[in-house]
């Protein structure tokens, strides 16, 4: 009969001591901590094998005190449910990591390849498949080798399945973030990589071995969207290894495009909003027991004679818009408008003041006309993004997309900020016809 799978729990990046930004709110319910413990008591009720943090686990060294209450709480929780801990020191916390270890009264944590070396621990469960977890840790916050040159050859074991554990950059060669690629993971002999340094989740590969990034545990800004949470992993010998995600973090981070072309007075374009916000944390809450609060970055768009009364609408929205379901929030974060005015540019085109001569070339730009006018244009238009490009303060950003955009994108961007202009230059010349 064959052994049950070892049964691990595995999360990355807690950054312990930190906590999120844009959520308008001071809320223990929403710091690191809060997430951490009950992560803790979800590996306990489920009756985990094993915990694995894939390094990060504290923000950095001036926050190690402030995580030492927490961390040791839950590592003390775990060990009296007989729940071992196996994690590896990140670039953040490479120093502070190691230290706290050394404080926690923790006889089920083990930290791994302390100093820039390889170790190794066997979770032992008691009525299932031993795996045996191998880990690298930082010795210092950058460092540019991959730690795969220096895994020794008889590490993984030929009588049990093994985990392995990094702190690292996936496929990215230059990186100081100890770079290892998927290529060089595939040809170890393992069952799983479970990776750290990423915040996004992100299962890099299903087949043998699987390589996953788990992701930080409650995302901490804006930039990280989507659900958060540990993941469970399964090991067991001669078979694939699986891992699943449990979206269990209190916070969720979205960006979302709202369209006001529609809306025909404010009433509107709040109700267009607060709808959008609504249906968006109804499909987070159907994915998972949480989130508790849904912070929204709002993009406003669509053509519409609104436009002014949307710009000044989205600068009261941040920290003040809340749109509850059941026990959840959504909440703005930040707001942009992105609309267009609503313009009759074939109207405006039949004058001849600055206003319709602008018109005229929008409507050439749209049209895709080749006239001396239209080609004058972009000439003007590439140097300026030329000189841009150019500038020593952008040579960081030289090779990226939005220094480079296609031509389909560029004129999109013109005509967006030629009727911004031609708004603006109507308004002006209605209030000089009214002096």
């Amino acid at each position: 009969m064959a052994s049950a799978p070892c049964r691990i729990l595995c999360t990355g990046d807690l950054h312990l001591g930190r906590y999120p930004s844009g959520v308008h709110s001071r809320d223990r319910e929403w710091a690191v901590d809060r997430v951490w413990e009950n992560t803790v008591s979800y590996a306990i009720q489920q009756a985990v094998d094993g915990v694995v943090l894939t390094g990060d686990v504290v923000d950095a060294q001036n926050k190690r005190y402030e995580a030492l209450g927490p961390l040791q709480r839950g590592l003390r929780r775990l060990g009296d449910a007989g729940i071992p801990v196996v994690a590896v020191a990140g670039n953040h916390d490479f120093d502070a990591l190691p230290r706290l270890a050394d404080m926690v009264e923790a006889e089920h944590f083990h930290l791994l390849g302390r100093g820039g070396g390889w170790g190794a621990v066997t979770v032992r469960p008691e009525a299932g498949t031993p795996v045996q977890v191998v880990g690298w840790s930082f010795r210092e916050a950058h460092m540019s080798d991959s730690p795969l040159e220096t895994l020794p050859d008889d590490l993984p074991r030929d009588d049990c399945p093994t985990v392995g554990v990094l702190h690292a950059d996936l496929d990215a060669p230059k990186s100081v973030y100890a770079p290892v690629s998927l290529d060089a993971l595939r040809r170890q002999p393992v069952s799983a990589w479970l990776l750290g340094h990423i915040h996004a989740p992100s299962l890099r590969d299903d087949r043998s071995p699987l390589v996953l990034y788990p992701g930080s545990l409650q995302p901490l800004d804006p930039s990280e969207t989507g659900a958060h949470g540990p993941w469970r992993i399964e090991v067991a010998p001669d078979e694939a290894s699986t891992a699943t995600h449990l979206p269990r973090a209190s916070l969720r981070y979205e960006r979302l495009n709202v369209d006001v072309a529609a809306a025909d007075e404010e009433a509107d374009v709040e109700s267009a909003v607060t709808d959008a916000m609504r249906a968006r944390l109804r499909e987070a809450r159907e994915e998972g027991p949480t989130p508790r609060r849904l912070v929204c970055r709002l993009t406003i768009t669509g053509r519409t004679a609104l436009h002014r009364a949307v710009c000044d609408l989205v600068e009261t929205w941040p920290g003040e818009l809340e749109v509850p379901v059941e026990e959840s929030t959504a909440i703005v974060e930040s707001a942009t408008a992105r609309t267009r005015p609503a313009l009759d540019l074939e109207q405006i085109a039949e004058g001849t003041d600055p206003p319709a001569v602008l018109a005229q070339l929008l409507l050439a730009i749209q049209d895709e006309n080749d006239d001396a006018q239209v080609r004058d244009a972009w000439a003007a238009i590439e140097e300026a993004l030329s000189s841009v490009r150019d500038s020593p303060a952008y040579e960081p950003l030289r090779d990226t997309e939005a220094l480079s955009p296609d031509r389909e994108t560029l004129a999109e961007t013109v005509r967006r900020q030629g009727l911004l202009l031609l708004d603006e230059l109507r308004s002006q010349t209605d209030a000089v016809s009214h002096e």
